[in-house]
């Protein structure tokens, strides 16, 4: 399997590549040369088989060219190892016909878990395996620092700097990657939103002062490949588990960057049978504008109750446009050296597949809180506020008939503020591990909105 940028002017690199890679060299994102294609018998005869067996199944046609398939293995059950749920997801039911898939069982009881837990491990075999550090840099609005973090402390090759905007996260998100106490981790609190974090980081990648014989610079973020197909395997997991009852499903996804989004449509490309995708968002709504109008435009930043999802680009979208172009990538690349000044038209040709497979549906933090109230007065089950916008979502577009899995991004103790407003009277509890986590000493360090400076920073401790 080779992979090549999704705009077309960089050379066909194989997988460690892209996992070392981040963003191509031409600035587009690094894609599959074809997916690996499964029968419905082949998939169906694998209900039995453990989720890292199952991972193994699905993922090993990636990096096959470069892992030896009982090394992968073994690669992924010490990932999972970190997991408190023996089959690292679970599946809850709130009614007939409504699921949420509870992705936030790994150390930082996020869904992100899932992905990073195996990026950390991956980047240790192939540190060990060249002989090379390896810097992690990634950009987040929450949960992905914090995966990433704890994906990479436990590995003595790998280390990670984490840009995120200083007093735009929770106390909770910003405390899980403040308190490890590790050596090999640095924290950056930057004066600036999101999406000025990521583009600093885009922008390092892009630098040719960052490029080191003896350190490798990665990406952490969703654009990296590796995340992708990673979380496609719950989606095949999920459709195992309801095998003889509900096979044909539907998703709710809390969407952001649209990495979560995207591994659903991986899966269906593979041979799964998804029914549709529900694209849940808060009120910084691009991709709920995307899938309305046909029309893809950058929009502006606002503060909300689930601030996972608080982006004005969702970047992985760029992969499916890339798709939807029939992988021609020189569309893409004309497009997207356009935007942000000239919004994406969904290509005529593709609006009514878009259409029947992709719905979205938006909620603001006034009907996040009724969610979380009316679900829990309901059910008697506690959403975070991002999961609360896919369940949401699930009940304003599908009929009840119509069984749909929500994508239960992360443990409703991350997301305080918005528990106490939906339910005043509920005493929510750290889990204990985390709570001890959390008497830690913070360590961080607060910078400028300032590239040089930052560059310099992470150059000076990194080199």
């Amino acid at each position: 399997m080779r992979y090549k940028s999704t705009r077309g002017e960089s050379p066909e690199v194989t997988f460690s590549e892209v996992l070392l890679g981040g963003l191509a060299p031409d600035g587009g994102l690094y894609m599959p040369e074809a997916f690996p294609k499964f029968s419905i018998q082949e998939i169906q005869s694998w209900s039995e088989l453990s989720f890292d067996q199952l991972a193994s199944k699905i993922l090993y046609p990636f990096v096959k060219e470069e892992i030896d398939e009982d090394t992968f293995l073994d690669l992924l059950k010490d990932a999972y190892s970190t997991f408190d749920e023996k089959d690292v997801v679970k599946l809850e039911k709130l009614e007939d016909n409504r699921w949420v898939l509870e992705l936030f069982h790994g150390p930082t009881l996020a869904f992100k878990d899932v992905a990073m837990q195996l990026l950390g491990v991956l980047l240790n075999h192939f540190a060990k395996e060249r002989g090379q550090k390896i810097v992690v840099l990634g950009a987040t609005s929450g949960d992905t620092g914090a995966a990433a973090i704890s994906a990479c402390s436990r590995h003595e090759n790998v280390e990670v700097y984490i840009l995120y905007p200083h007093g735009k996260v929770t106390d909770f998100q910003r405390k899980q990657m403040t308190t490890t106490q590790s050596q090999n981790v640095h924290p950056i609190a930057v004066k600036s939103d999101f999406d000025g974090c990521q583009d600093i980081v885009k922008k390092m990648f892009l630098d040719e002062n960052f490029k080191n014989d003896k350190v490798r610079f990665i990406a952490a973020n969703s654009i990296n490949w590796a995340r992708c197909m990673t979380q496609s395997v719950y989606f095949f997991w999920s459709y195992l588990k309801m095998i003889g009852s509900k096979e044909d499903l539907t998703f709710s996804i809390p969407s952001g960057n649209f990495g979560h989004a995207y591994a659903g449509w991986t899966a269906k490309q593979m041979g799964l049978p998804i029914k549709r995708l529900l694209i849940a968002t808060n009120k910084n709504d691009v991709l709920h504008q995307t899938f309305s109008t046909n029309n893809y435009s950058k929009t502006g930043v606002v503060q909300t109750l689930a601030p996972s999802m608080d982006i004005s680009v969702a970047s992985n979208f760029e992969r499916l446009l890339y798709n939807l172009y029939d992988d021609n990538s020189s569309i893409l690349a004309k497009n997207m050296r356009a935007f942000p000044a000239k919004s994406i038209d969904i290509p005529q040709a593709k609006k009514e597949l878009v259409a029947s497979f992709f719905n979205s549906f938006r909620s603001d933090d006034e009907e996040i809180i009724q969610e979380i109230k009316e679900t829990f007065t309901r059910h008697d089950y506690l959403l975070d506020p991002h999961t609360a916008t896919g369940v949401r979502a699930s009940n304003g577009i599908v009929n009840k008939e119509e069984p749909v899995i929500t994508m239960g991004t992360a443990h409703p103790a991350k997301f305080t503020e918005a528990i106490e407003k939906a339910l005043p009277s509920y005493t929510s509890e750290l889990p204990n591990k985390v709570a001890k986590a959390f008497e830690q000493e913070e360590i961080f360090t607060i910078l400028p909105d300032d590239y040089l400076e930052i560059k310099q920073f992470i150059l000076s401790k990194a080199l």
